[in-house]
């Protein structure tokens, strides 16, 4: 879920959001180099351009934090579909971060990884989560604020049930500025976050994500996906996420997420559909 309660000053949107983490996503691979450099492969890899791309300013900007380390060269697999509001690149950057630290042997107590997860908002609104993700080994956050001050709260040490997702992405890339420019400025009342797992359902049925309408509006696909998702077989919640176009569906089931996928494939054999 994510919802907006106001615009600061600075013309961020201040947000209250979910954030977990799937199995399936981007992978980042470095070797030891003199240089700095980046290879782009996978699925979506021709499509993404290697100058100016987060991976490498991230790996620019952790070389100023820790100097004399050596360089790296960096692989990207592109797996996930590109602007598609499920925080590939955001990933991406943080993975590299992560990759980087393990690679020059570097080993950061609690109280540095909380002061790296912080500056890293430098690099965009949704790193320092992806980061806490990495450095933290937690599941599931709650995000009360830009996303830049780098303090996502860690949601439940253990995972006492697992859900099964459906991702979908209807080949629709929307621009996150774009969204933000045609949100209809209805601003939500500030909400508590679950206190367990056991909550997170009935608490995401009284949510919503607050972007919905407009990337709708900009992007009508993303109706069609909602519409497709909600009536298959066992789906608790159909969603979209983040500023879209991707959509996702929850499962209690593994079987009713794969079934789901069969059916919505058959019908909609042009989206990238994918069940864990």
């Amino acid at each position: 879920m994510l919802q907006i309660t106001h615009k600061e000053e600075s013309g961020f949107h201040y947000l209250q959001s979910l954030i977990t983490f799937y199995g399936k996503g981007d992978q980042i691979e470095v070797t030891e180099s003199n240089a700095f450099s980046l290879k782009i492969k996978g699925a979506f890899g021709k499509e993404l351009p290697i100058e100016g791309n987060l991976v490498l300013t991230s790996a620019e900007w952790l070389d100023k934090l820790y100097p004399g380390q050596s360089k790296a060269s960096i692989t990207l697999s592109k797996n996930l579909p590109l602007s598609s509001g499920i925080g590939g690149g955001s990933s991406d950057a943080a993975a590299t971060i992560a990759a980087l630290l393990d690679l020059w042997g570097i080993d950061l107590s609690y109280s540095q990884k909380i002061d790296l997860i912080k500056a890293s908002g430098v690099l965009g609104a949704d790193v320092p989560v992806c980061l806490a993700h990495q450095l933290l080994g937690r599941n599931f956050f709650w995000i009360d604020g830009t996303g830049k001050e780098g303090d996502p709260e860690a949601l439940w040490q253990d995972d006492p049930k697992d859900f099964h997702l459906l991702l979908i992405n209807p080949w629709v890339s929307v621009s996150t500025l774009s969204i933000f420019k045609a949100y209809d400025k209805v601003y939500d009342e500030p909400i508590i976050s679950p206190t367990s797992f056991d909550q997170l359902i009935p608490f995401l049925k009284r949510t919503r994500n607050s972007l919905t309408p407009a990337a709708c509006q900009l992007a009508p696909a993303i109706s069609e996906v909602l519409k497709a998702l909600e009536p298959t077989p066992g789906c608790l919640l159909a969603r979209m996420s983040g500023s879209g176009a991707t959509c996702f569906g929850i499962y209690e089931t593994a079987e009713q997420a794969r079934e789901a996928c069969k059916i919505i494939k058959q019908s909609n054999p042009n989206w990238w559909v994918f069940a864990e």
